[in-house]
């Protein structure tokens, strides 16, 4: 069972904010990626890999992978950060059966139809009806785009999107 684990939902995945100020902030020893296109995407995995400080160890995994980690040693023994680029991914690893304790939302960007909810951060409805099901499964979900800035309530998604 991992050490220390945080869960955070950022569809630019490792990237300076994530590396300077998450990483440094949490102490993470070992960065899990979680996304079924990346994990199939060897030119992908190796820039992400290289984006990461040497002494950190990136794994990149897709879902079903991920649930069978999970289920084996939840993650390991280290502290470890995990990332996923949409929500899609963590209800899909909700439905088999992992549930995390909480979740940070930061950046997803404003495309394809979703809805800016947060500063930089939208989902469509089927984004937001999936986040809604994994909190009733258990899962503290908020908003928040840096380490030093207060939580947010999913009160302005369920505002957005009442009948989700």
């Amino acid at each position: 069972m991992a050490r220390r684990l945080a869960i955070r939902v950022d569809d630019r995945l490792i990237h300076g904010q994530v590396i300077t100020q998450w990483v440094k902030v949490f102490k993470a020893q070992h960065i899990i990626v979680i996304d079924d296109k990346v994990a199939g995407d060897k030119m992908q995995k190796n820039i992400l890999k290289f984006a990461a400080p040497p002494e950190i160890k990136v794994s990149i995994l897709s879902a079903d992978k991920a649930v069978e980690t999970w289920k084996k040693n939840q993650f390991g023994t280290k502290n470890v950060f995990v990332l996923f680029k949409d929500v899609i991914q963590i209800k899909a690893m909700a439905d088999q059966g992992v549930v995390f304790d909480e979740i940070t939302l930061g950046n997803m960007s404003i495309v394809n139809g979703r809805k800016q909810i947060y500063k930089s951060t939208g989902f469509t409805e089927e984004e937001a009806k999936a986040l809604f099901d994994v909190e009733k499964a258990g899962t503290r979900l908020f908003f928040q785009t840096q380490p030093t800035d207060k939580q947010e309530s999913l009160d302005m998604l369920r505002k957005a999107f009442p009948d989700a």
